[in-house]
């Protein structure tokens, strides 16, 4: 698949107007949250049923307008996306299952939306299956740990080596599945220690004593590492981005992530989820301006479609599931299927390279 070569515009005269870009859409964003919190007395991580007071709707105007300054300070500079016949298939399915996943919660929300809470539990099949997909995906990560022993090539930051990389890889998705099924606690039934007591859920983990905070690192990492890296990563430069780009997944990778700057209701109001909804849209739109083949671009464009209309579908008719939270949960299932998709894939690669 050819992948381009870097970013569009060089030299300190683009660099200064990406940083300028850069730096307008963080005020924005910083703006419209402090004035919220101030003056509406909205907190940053604020969640509740969508805000369609008018000034709720200028705030979507202004996350939208730092969503596209973001985007022009991130876009790269992509030749046409022109897949080997292998490379279109899975293109194909990565897309097709990211419209699927959307069209399917969406039809939930809209015709069952009760039903959801049942199944978003902990101990139930959506949670169950969270779980599951994380112990592959761990399991995934070491074996492209185990593949990439011995292997010669460039060190991350010069002192990493591959085996050591995926290897750290897998550690912190094994931290991710020890948070979510709290260290056992789940399966096994023992009682929250004291150390624990004041945990939301009253759960043994330390992710539901800041539960708002830890989610929005959380899904904005997994947005950022599976929608934004892989779409605006300038591929074939030097240093340091040559060493990353070995992990790197491809830019088609980022339809297959769209869904997961999408599956929200109650932290709708969240001005950054905004941003990066809007984010994934216009990465969504840049890439189906690339795509060389007409039956690809046609896909792409189908996923943009969804991802639009099912977004519309979660924020009014999120208001009828019984607790607000199951899209989250919903969100947190795809993006275990996200961390397992990945490590396969970086299996296979460094199989390939051994």
């Amino acid at each position: 698949m050819s992948e381009g070569d870097g970013r569009a515009g060089t030299g300190l005269e683009a660099s200064l107007m990406r940083l300028g870009f850069g730096t307008v859409a963080f005020i924005l964003v910083v703006g419209s949250a402090v004035y919220g919190e101030l003056v509406h007395g909205y907190g940053l991580l604020r969640k509740g049923d969508p805000d369609f007071t008018p000034f709720g709707r200028a705030r979507i105007g202004f996350s939208f307008l730092a969503a596209l300054l973001l985007f022009f300070a991130l876009k790269p500079a992509m030749g046409a996306l022109a897949l080997a016949r292998g490379d279109r298939a899975q293109a194909f399915w990565a897309i097709g299952a990211a419209g699927a996943f959307l069209l399917a919660v969406a039809a939930a929300v809209h015709f069952v939306p009760t039903a959801l809470n049942d199944f978003v539990r902990e101990m139930q099949p959506l949670g169950m299956a969270t779980e599951v997909l994380l112990i592959a995906a761990v399991v995934s990560f070491l074996v492209a740990a185990w593949r990439a022993l011995g292997m010669r090539g460039a060190r991350l930051l010069g002192v990493f080596p591959p085996q050591l990389v995926l290897a750290g890889m897998a550690g912190v998705v094994f931290l991710i599945l020890m948070e979510e099924m709290s260290w056992g606690q789940h399966w096994l039934g023992w009682a929250t220690p004291e150390l624990f007591s004041k945990n939301v859920q009253n759960e043994t983990n330390i992710h539901n004593f800041y539960t708002y905070q830890f989610e929005a690192i959380y899904y904005t990492s997994a947005i950022f590492c599976f929608v934004v890296l892989p779409w605006c990563w300038p591929r074939g430069a030097g240093d340091l981005f040559a060493q990353v780009e070995p992990y790197l997944p491809p830019r088609i990778f980022a339809l297959f992530g769209l869904p997961v700057a999408s599956l929200m209701f109650e932290s709708w109001n969240i001005v950054p989820y905004q941003v990066w909804f809007f984010l994934g849209l216009l990465i969504c739109l840049d890439i189906v301006r690339q795509l060389k083949s007409f039956e690809l671009r046609l896909a792409a464009i189908s996923l943009a479609a969804i991802y639009v209309v099912s977004k519309l579908v979660f924020i009014m008719r999120g208001v009828d599931m019984v607790d607000g939270y199951e899209l989250s949960e919903v969100r947190e299932l795809y993006i275990s299927l996200l961390f397992l998709a990945y490590g396969w894939m970086l299996a296979k690669r460094f199989r390939q390279h051994r």
